[in-house]
């Protein structure tokens, strides 16, 4: 008969495999491991919810809404500025003064928020500087993750190891126990990428871009393989159509076809002199009027085409070229706790939504292709969409659903945020000192900080705070606190603990420490980092206990191990977030992810019986 420790360990083999799974999610996997706990009587009903009222909990819930201020407030965009003014054309500075940005950013607030923010900023700058960006974005994301290892509060291993070690009786962590071990990691990583990643990345510049700073709306049409699926025609004076609105010819649904824009000449003294006409172009909205001599860029299959033009007796103009407003076209990346994620681009309504229209999609690994209304946005897909520019800039500034990384519009004026910039700054600075001098508990501190940037409008709207929240991360922690629970109550983690101990104890406490480095690293580039830290700080508690010694070593090795995951594309949600904007394989981040994973691992197990001896 099957034992409660087995039956422990068969639910967490079969949670472990559907979070391997990309077509479940986290959060619902980890639902479903806390009920497959509680139906079979492994933990009791208090025991199963009390991950909810758990402070950590709170803690990350509450610091995506001080992120999410930092972010509206414009304060974060300052520090991009930052970085815009200091590069000069230089890719040493841009290199260097990147990783840092990225990395004392990451120490505070969300390291996806950061790339968010970073991830056009650099792309940008690679364009202008000639440079091929998938050079410079694996080590933005490789940073980011460096860089929550710094403090406290920078990812959420850390919060749930300095609970782990209090609850055992050991006190807690301070808000730079972090900082000595993970400034050391992050500078050699920083060396690591500038002398051998960045090197391994290298790729030549798209040609087509030259050193032109200018952004290039027909190179991108290109790149997404829809060159030939625009085509421009005529109203001729006389045409049946004038005085009909574009929503009257019902090209979407009968044809297959979108209107984009229109091109209107206009008539002056001028140019009735020269003979050369002005033109304006505009976006066509469902409501515009049809006049004579207007010419719209249309989009569609060439077949529909030759239907419509059929229909309406339009001219078509198959002699001249016309390319699409550079400033109505951008392409967009989703991020990884997109709300967009497994939805069609019929659900999520583009256009109704955000004033956008679909273009082009790409998947990863896979060519681009011109997007159909049942085709499902997935993880990692970047999109080419058409509109206003006062849209696609409402688009740029939003960063939980997506990143807008290549645009022409007019940037977002900031200048009325000054105010609330500062106030944000003075909230997060104050946040700090509060857990620094420890003047109030941690998780006090942070409410504090959340309400006071909703409160002062650094946060727009209370909807937004609320939405700013990443609940799969939250319910993820929640969820998975019960099965520690569960693996301590059946004795599971006793029985981790003393393989640890019968296999490598007899070396010594630091062969001990490596092993659970190495687990942890193998976990954590599969898993979330968060799940594989709340099932391994019971473990390495024990053994600590087991084997006479102080566990914080073990703790703290198990922290920054779950923190630093560069394999693979799907090890955090900055490498998925580059992984698009780079244009990188599977296989460029085995290359430069595992040697920096066996470095800092070198470097960990070196450094912390120094810092945090047995």
């Amino acid at each position: 008969m099957i034992t409660d420790m087995q039956l422990v360990f068969l639910i967490l083999i079969i949670t472990t495999i559907c979070f391997l799974v990309p077509r479940f999610r986290a959060d619902l996997v980890a639902i479903s491991s806390l009920l497959a706990l509680l139906v079979t009587g492994l933990i009791t009903v208090p025991e199963a919810f009390a991950g909810f009222s758990n402070s950590v909990v709170i803690m990350v819930a509450a610091l995506f809404i001080v992120g999410a201020g930092v972010f509206q407030s414009g304060l974060a965009q300052k520090a991009g500025d930052v970085l815009i003014k200091q590069t000069k054309n230089s890719e040493w500075k841009l290199t260097i003064f990147m990783l840092i940005l990225v990395a004392g950013l990451s120490g505070f607030i969300s390291n996806t928020g950061t790339v968010a923010i970073l991830l056009p900023i650099v792309v940008s700058l690679c364009r202008q500087m000639n440079i091929h960006p998938g050079k410079l974005l694996i080590p933005l994301a490789f940073a980011s993750s460096m860089g929550g290892a710094l403090t406290l509060i920078g990812t959420a291993p850390n919060l749930i190891a300095s609970q782990s070690l209090q609850e055992a009786g050991y006190g807690e962590l301070s808000f730079f126990s972090f900082t000595p071990v993970g400034l050391t990691m992050l500078a050699v990583g920083i060396l690591f990428l500038w002398f051998v990643g960045r090197k391994m990345l290298d790729k030549p510049a798209d040609q087509k871009t030259g050193t032109a700073v200018k952004f290039d709306a027909a190179e991108l049409v290109d790149q997404y393989g829809i060159s030939d699926a625009i085509f421009a025609v005529t109203v001729p004076t006389e045409s049946k159509v004038i005085g009909l609105r574009i929503k009257d010819l019902h090209m979407p649904s009968t044809y297959k076809l979108t209107a984009l824009e229109v091109i209107k000449e206009e008539a002056t003294k001028l140019t009735r002199l020269t003979g050369r006409g002005k033109s304006q172009r505009v976006t066509v909205e469902p409501n515009y009027v049809i006049e004579a001599e207007d010419t719209f860029l249309i989009y569609g299959e060439e077949e529909s085409m030759s239907a419509f033009i059929a229909d309406t007796n339009l001219i078509w103009q198959k002699e001249r070229t016309y390319q699409l407003e550079e400033g109505h076209l951008a392409e967009v990346i989703l991020t990884p706790q997109s709300r967009l994620l497994n939805q069609t681009i019929k659900e999520v309504q583009f256009r109704a939504k955000y004033g956008l229209t679909v273009l082009a999609m790409k998947h990863q690994f896979k060519q681009p292709k011109k997007a159909t209304a049942d085709e499902t946005l997935l993880y990692g897909d970047s999109v080419l969409v058409h509109g206003k520019w006062k849209d696609i800039a409402l688009l740029s500034a939003e960063k939980n659903d997506t990143v807008v990384l290549k645009s022409a519009a007019e940037e977002t004026d900031l200048a009325n945020q000054t105010h609330h910039t500062m106030i944000a700054g003075i909230i997060l600075l104050g946040m700090l000192l509060a857990m620094i001098f420890e003047w109030i508990p941690a998780v006090v501190s942070i409410v504090i900080a959340a309400l006071l940037m909703v409160l002062t409008g650094c946060i727009r709207q209370t909807d937004q705070a609320y939405q700013s929240i990443n609940w799969q991360t939250v319910i993820l922690i929640a969820c998975m606190l019960p099965m520690a629970t569960a693996l301590e109550n059946t004795g599971g983690v006793t029985f981790m603990s003393e393989g640890l101990i019968q296999s490598l104890g007899a070396i010594g406490p630091l062969a001990v420490l490596a092993g659970l480095y190495g687990l942890t690293s193998l976990f954590s580039q599969f898993i979330s980092n968060t799940a594989t830290a709340v099932l391994l700080f019971p473990v390495a508690i024990l053994t600590a206990e087991q084997m006479g010694v102080s566990p914080l070593p073990l703790v703290m090795a198990v922290a920054f191990s779950s923190s630093m995951a560069f394999a693979t594309p799907v090890a955090t949600p900055p490498n998925a977030m580059v992984m698009a904007a780079g244009k990188y394989t599977f296989l460029d981040f085995v290359r430069v992810g595992v040697p920096l994973q066996l470095l800092i691992a070198l470097v960990a197990i070196f450094l912390l019986p120094l810092f945090f001896p047995f």
